[in-house]
């Protein structure tokens, strides 16, 4: 995420395209970071959670800890899209403020979303008490993509006709979803600021969830060969034979009039990105078979991708206080070597942030204490 960001910003506009072999492949590895994100941590959360089935949904301590987490990720999701320098020359010189980028829908809104979601769907398997749990990931996860194929449709219906109305020498505003509700409403399903809707990105995390609780389940076999063996080949699966399975659901549909045109094929793009995450998982399990894996400070990055998260966006994109890199400093105006030099310091030291990381801690809760009037005497 970090190398993307900052490669992404530094880099020129001129060596952005397909002809540069080198920035396809880094393209490619790129846009693989979103779904990698969103499914370990389904992976990761749901093999915790289902650490101890006996337990009630409610006694749980990680179901205590999930929805503090939901809350927490919402909350910073829409905090750091504060611009308190836009804020403070609004005042100052009497203009009108906007808040639209305020109300965007992003990465940790959707985040915190399928959080949720996964709590909803353990809870729910908990009240009927029957099969496994990675059964009710699997359904939820399909029940999202076919949500997310009609929000994908209607989007690509609704640009269609802006597209057309244009060739017309007519201008047709786009007819956001839900229809005639809040900005921030709609950003979360189709508006001006949802890229990252939670209706796509949730798929993700609940069949992450889904593999979470498939390798709680037989945690003592994942040792075995065999075990990732079986991920990789399944992923491989689903990056190859995805299209071809969901253009036939799509002729299947259309011929019993359930949908016009294409519609499961364009949520394709989906599944073979988990593919893609589904091989790399099982690559990763194989190495852990063969390679004993012990460092520290890099189980410690994994562990505090929050704060790296928000702390970059403050850094790179101005998040908060309305000033960063991005513009002011790189704004794709840098060549390949330097971008990749940038990067490697924008790595490095968020690196050292989480190695100093109990103490940068320390100091920012002394310092909330301060400002707080909290300050034991």
């Amino acid at each position: 995420m970090i190398e993307g960001h900052f490669t992404g910003a530094a880099l020129s506009i001129e060596y952005q395209n397909a002809d540069y072999l080198l920035y396809t492949v880094w393209h490619a590895i790129h846009g693989l970071t979103s779904p990698l994100f969103f499914t370990i941590t389904g992976v990761i959360f749901v093999y915790l959670l289902s650490a101890d089935n006996s337990v009630s949904f409610y006694k749980n301590d990680r179901v205590k800890k999930g929805f503090r987490r939901v809350l927490q990720l919402i909350f910073w999701g829409y905090f750091i899209q504060l611009d308190l320098w836009g804020i403070t020359k609004s005042i100052y010189y009497g203009s009108k403020f906007y808040l639209d980028w305020f109300y965007a829908f992003h990465v940790l809104q959707s985040l915190g979303f399928g959080i949720f979601f996964l709590l909803l769907v353990y809870g729910l398997f908990k009240w009927i008490n029957r099969g496994s749990l990675y059964w009710y990931y699997l359904v939820s996860g399909l029940i999202m993509f076919v949500v997310f194929g009609y929000l994908r449709n209607y989007i690509q219906m609704d640009k269609l006709a802006i597209a057309n109305a244009l060739e017309d020498g007519k201008i047709l505003s786009p007819n956001y979803f839900p229809h005639n509700s809040p900005g921030f409403l709609q950003n979360m399903f189709y508006g001006r600021f949802s890229e990252f809707t939670f209706v796509r990105y949730s798929i993700y995390i609940l069949l992450g969830g889904m593999l979470g609780s498939i390798i709680r389940k037989y945690e003592n076999k994942t040792k075995e060969w065999w075990f990732g063996t079986i991920f990789v080949v399944g992923g491989l699966v689903l990056i190859f034979c995805t299209i071809p399975i969901l253009r036939s659901m799509d002729i299947l549909f259309k011929k019993e009039a359930l949908t016009h045109g294409r519609f499961f094929a364009l949520t394709s793009f989906e599944f073979i990105r988990f593919g893609q995450v589904v091989s790399l998982l099982g690559i990763l399990i194989l190495i852990v078979k063969f390679f004993q894996i012990k460092a520290r400070l890099f189980l410690k990055i994994g562990q505090n991708t929050l704060p790296i998260y928000i702390v970059h966006v403050i850094i790179l994109y101005g998040g908060i206080f309305g000033f960063g890199l991005n513009p002011l400093v790189v704004n794709q105006n840098q060549n390949p070597w330097i971008s990749i030099g940038i990067s490697a310091a924008a790595i490095l030291l968020f690196t050292l942030m989480i190695r100093k990381i109990e103490y940068l801690q320390e100091k920012y809760s002394a310092f909330i204490r301060l400002i707080s009037f909290k300050n034991k005497k």
